[in-house]
């Protein structure tokens, strides 16, 4: 008999925002994991500089319908790359309305392996701070190509494409435009620092949250643990707490 044990995976998908989710400031992944502990895992796979439609051919090698059934939540943080100006910076710029079908077959393609809309969560792109990013691309001898009202514009995409298909949403652009100072929330000017990253793990913790309500805690806590016959306490599939 295989009394081998499973957790749960919440899976982060995304670009460089995602990737330095289990950093020292953009950690709100981190936060996430630690919420959760003996619970789920969370699963990083966020790519630096990535848009929605690379990320949309990378998605099906990411997860498969093999791994459907242990996924508890998979969230997709886009479109801080893509709403880069056209001109200014071709690579990464995807158009509006491209931007939001790449979310929409991203989500497609997520419920055709069998994970529920309703465990997909679209998170909008965080406002951008054009001072401060200005200076960071001026460091590093690049134009500014990005401009906060543009990045609103995709935020209000990712939004309704959450809406049309049905998915849960964390509107986050909208949520640091209520704040006042919410420039203090980027690192940068572009990524999160630990205050962002305390809003958006906020604003995640309760959707996750009812998403793993059923998920029980793996194995007793240690004071609960039968010292006399700790097998009887380890030793079960249902161990929980």
């Amino acid at each position: 008999m295989n009394n081998r044990l499973t957790w749960p995976k919440i899976v982060l998908f995304g670009d460089s925002i995602t990737q330095f989710s289990l950093s020292q400031e953009g950690q709100w992944g981190a936060l996430l994991a630690d919420h959760l502990q003996r619970k789920c895992d969370v699963i990083n796979r966020g790519f630096s500089g990535y848009n929605a439609r690379w990320c949309k051919f990378v998605l099906p090698q990411i997860l498969s319908s093999d791994d459907a059934a242990g996924v508890a939540a998979v969230t997709i943080f886009l479109g801080a790359n893509d709403s880069n100006d056209e001109v200014l910076n071709p690579r990464q710029h995807v158009p509006l309305e491209d931007y939001m079908e790449d979310l929409m077959e991203m989500v497609e393609y997520l419920q055709s392996i069998g994970i529920e809309r309703e465990r997909i969560i679209l998170i909008t792109p965080p406002a951008c701070d054009e001072k401060a990013w200005g200076e960071e691309c001026k460091k590093k001898g690049k134009p500014l190509s990005k401009d906060n009202k543009v990045t609103e514009l995709y935020a209000r995409e990712c939004v309704e494409a959450a809406s049309d298909c049905g998915t849960q949403c964390v509107d986050l652009y909208k949520a640091m435009m209520k704040s006042q100072g919410w420039e203090d929330m980027l690192s940068d000017g572009l990524h999160l620092s630990q205050k962002g990253s305390h809003l958006l793990f906020t604003l995640l913790q309760p959707i996750v949250d009812k998403l793993t309500s059923d998920v029980v805690f793996k194995f007793p806590l240690w004071d609960e643990v039968d010292y006399n016959n700790p097998e009887a306490s380890l030793c079960s599939v249902n161990a929980s707490s």
